[in-house]
């Protein structure tokens, strides 16, 4: 995408180090997943806990850490030479000579590339958990959240179930919360349409990224304790319907509603842009 204030300079490749830190940062984030879908609680906190130990040694005090943004940028860089040469193949190829049609093909390239990038790793995050105590860690740490919340409000709950996962109320049937109560899938999606978006600076998008995964917590939170007073001041087919148009439709519009609206007003701004670099590789 195709972005003001160009400046030249040398590529440099991404060392040992640099391979070294984006495994360690892979690996903590398989980490993080892993404990989140594990059966026993034990080792699903001890595979967070190992996790953030490796993000301490990698971004607070190690032998190899780093400031998050310095491995941002190193890796945005390099992606982003390969990246670069492929938009102006296709400003070639469509022969997009104009300034307003090079940013044309420059915003189509790069939502091409989200969707590229973004969709495939959703389908296998969603294939992954695909059974219902498939995040369970995550599973019961939401169903304790909820049940501290409506327990505030005066709701009578508690949990119950062989797993923990079951919200047991006075006067409405309980509510399980499965893998696909989590909110997590919806997660993922949103928070990589924003890290894949070229053209932003890497530590704004990882910035926004992580506001993504609160607000859509947040709005998974507000969507299961609003089914509690659905059922009660209407019936069970009412908050049926609405669960199940807001969790087939409503849920992702309103993801591409805010991931749009988050490019109009974040991604736009001058000072969140990155320079567009003219690369020539340093041999």
């Amino acid at each position: 995408m195709s972005v003001v204030d160009n400046e030249s300079a040398k590529l440099d490749p991404l060392s040992r180090e640099d391979v070294l830190r984006g495994i360690i940062l892979l690996v903590s984030v398989f980490l993080i997943f892993f404990g989140f879908s594990s059966d026993e609680k034990a080792t699903g906190i001890f595979s967070l806990l190992i996790s953030v130990f490796f993000l301490f040694l990698l971004f607070v005090r190690g032998p190899i850490s780093v400031e998050p943004n310095y491995l941002f940028e190193r890796y945005a860089d390099n992606f982003g030479f390969y990246l670069d040469k492929a938009e102006k193949y296709l400003c070639k190829s469509f022969d997009a000579k104009k300034k307003s049609e090079k940013v044309l093909v420059g915003v189509a390239f790069n939502f091409l590339l989200v969707m590229l990038f973004v969709l495939p790793i959703d389908l296998l995050f969603q294939h992954l958990t695909r059974g219902e105590n498939s995040l369970l860690l995550y599973q019961q740490f939401l169903t304790w959240i909820l049940y501290v919340i409506q327990s505030y409000l005066g709701i009578e709950v508690y949990i119950r179930g062989e797993n923990s996962t079951i919200l047991s109320y006075a006067d409405i049937i309980d509510m399980e919360i499965v893998a696909e109560c989590t909110g997590l899938h919806e997660t993922v999606f949103l928070s990589l349409l924003i890290l894949c978006f070229r053209g932003v600076k890497p530590l704004v998008r990882a910035k926004w990224a992580i506001y993504a995964v609160i607000f859509i917590f947040i709005e998974n939170l507000i969507r299961i304790i609003s089914g509690y007073y659905l059922i009660n001041m209407y019936d069970f087919s009412t908050w049926d319907k609405f669960h199940y148009f807001w969790w087939h439709t409503g849920q992702y519009a309103l993801i591409m509603g805010m991931f749009v609206l988050w490019v109009m007003t974040v991604a736009g701004r001058p000072e969140n842009k990155s320079i567009k670099k003219d690369f020539s590789v340093n041999q």
